[in-house]
């Protein structure tokens, strides 16, 4: 790796770090945003649905722009507008101007640094272990979840939801949109190749089979770790008596365990390829799901949230493998794209159905046990994937690049 490579690896890294960070710690808004504007659960889980949505639809677009352009100008230009959306958020004087300067500029801006375009600038500067540096890259928002989860919290606490909001936005605009800029911002754009347009990369995606299943697995991710467990997870250990600061610390830990699983899962999916390690990591989740249902204690919790977050982000690099295996790299981006939109799609219903289960059955242990189901679910898609040759050199796919 030459000082380019590290020099682009360590800006995404940072770019992750804070943007990815902030963006899985809705969590910690919650319980702040039911005071503030006298709302239930269900409408505030709606507006994170809406966010995850906005989040996921927006990077289908911003891989592709990635995968022709480069990320010279796609991610410092979204670090510039998750911080400026930030900021304006804490602003909002009802929930509605909340969610809609939330969702359409602070979630939007977020889809321009996540997988589908870190994803293709991996491909386009590495040759060898792409799946590790991806792994390592997209560890960093777990490391910012470890570290924004509580100190949200406690600035919450201290100085109120609004102030601190509008300093994690500062925090982008003043330290990471600087280092972004220089460290991504001069990255040389890819060579030019005649590559499908979106509608050709999705009909050849959707003509393979093992493809519609990792969609469906991907969408029922989504139900199951931003949906369920990072929305969620915060208020579920309010309401088993644990204060909203050591519950945020929960969600850290959740975090920090996330890092491991993405470097393991990085380097299982280049020594081992996507399907056993796909299987392995729904199936882990599904029995951590379980344990999460009778979970009532805090050490309870925190062995919940080290065995699930070995697997909650490890779909992402193993994903990213399938793809690769399927239609080789130069459409990664936008096929990252796609996924993620399933991703994202199943974490809003998720987010929406987590919270209203919780209003009508009184209590979210009935709604993780149908979160165990979605994982089993979705092991089954995964041992249902086989091995096949790229895509990228089958007739389906030389079709549509013609």
């Amino acid at each position: 790796m030459g000082a380019s490579g590290l020099g682009l690896a360590g800006g995404a890294l940072l770019v992750v770090f804070g943007v990815g960070g902030l963006r899985q710690v809705f969590g910690i808004w919650v319980r702040p945003l039911e005071a503030e504007f006298a709302a239930d659960r269900a409408a505030v889980a709606l507006v994170a649905a809406l966010s995850l949505l906005a989040f996921g639809l927006g990077q289908p677009l911003a891989g592709r722009l990635v995968d022709v352009h480069g990320p010279r100008l796609i991610v410092p230009g979204a670090v510039l507008f998750a911080g400026l959306g930030a900021i304006g958020a804490s602003q909002a004087g009802t929930l509605w101007q909340f969610a809609l300067m939330f969702v359409m500029v602070t979630s939007l801006a977020y889809a321009g640094a996540a997988n589908a375009t870190i994803a293709a600038a991996v491909v386009q500067r590495f040759v060898r272990r792409q799946g590790l540096i991806f792994g390592i890259i997209s560890a960093g928002a777990p490391l910012g979840q470890l570290l924004l989860a509580p100190l949200g919290a406690l600035a919450i606490a201290a100085v109120g939801w609004r102030s601190t909001m509008a300093g994690f936005g500062l925090g982008l605009l003043l330290l990471v949109l600087p280092v972004a800029w220089w460290l991504l911002g001069r990255s040389p754009a890819p060579p030019r190749v005649v590559t499908p347009g979106l509608a050709g990369v999705y009909r050849a995606a959707f003509r393979q089979r093992p493809f519609v299943l990792l969609f469906g697995a991907y969408f029922l991710c989504g139900m199951t770790t931003l949906g369920l467990v990072h929305t969620h997870l915060v208020p579920y250990a309010a309401d088993v008596g644990l204060p909203d600061v050591l519950g945020a610390q929960v969600l850290g830990l959740l975090g920090l365990a996330n890092v491991f699983g993405l470097i393991g899962a990085g380097q299982a999916a280049d020594r081992w390829g996507s399907r056993r390690p796909l299987i392995a990591a729904y199936g882990v989740r599904a029995f951590a799901l379980l344990w999460l249902a009778t979970a009532t204690d805090e050490l309870a919790l925190v062995l919940f949230a080290l065995v699930f977050g070995l697997t909650d982000m490890a779909t992402v690099p193993l994903s990213a493998k399938a793809a690769a295996e399927l239609f080789g790299s130069r459409m990664i981006g936008a096929l990252m794209g796609l996924l993620v939109v399933a991703h994202q799609l199943g974490s809003a219903v998720g987010s929406y159905l987590a919270g209203l289960g919780y209003d009508l059955l009184g209590g979210y242990p009935p709604v993780i046990v149908v979160g165990v189901g979605l994982s089993l679910l979705a092991t089954l898609f995964a041992v249902a994937l086989e091995p096949r040759r790229r895509a990228a050199d089958t007739p389906a796919v030389a079709a549509a690049t013609t």
